[in-house]
């Protein structure tokens, strides 16, 4: 009997629903908008953290940074991604859903 057969093996999780919160800026004004609003931190160190060569780390810039990180995990792991524009497309529109805008 091998892992992917075997009796105690749980199927694998589904999330049937997200939440999705309403949209009043557009994808392209999200991804140019900060991650963070400077008035939002506690930390003193703010600035330091979320500028990069003066200018504010932006949605975009998150996103390039995660879809980075999650292409060498699944590459070291063996695997390829057969349209990897499109799954990074996915992963932004993904991630541009299921964030809030500022109230």
């Amino acid at each position: 009997m091998n892992v992917f057969t075997s009796i105690d093996r749980l199927p694998p999780y589904k999330i049937p629903n997200y939440i999705t919160y309403p949209r009043t800026m557009s994808f392209k004004a999200w991804l140019r908008s900060p991650v963070m609003d400077a008035s939002d931190s506690k930390d003193g160190n703010y600035k330091k953290q979320t500028c990069i060569n003066g200018d504010w780390y932006t949605h975009n810039d998150y996103i390039l940074d995660f879809i980075d990180g999650l292409m060498r995990v699944i590459h070291a792991s063996g695997y390829n991604i057969e349209n990897e524009k499109q799954f990074k497309h996915e992963i932004a529109i993904f991630i541009y859903r299921l964030s809030r805008e500022k109230l």
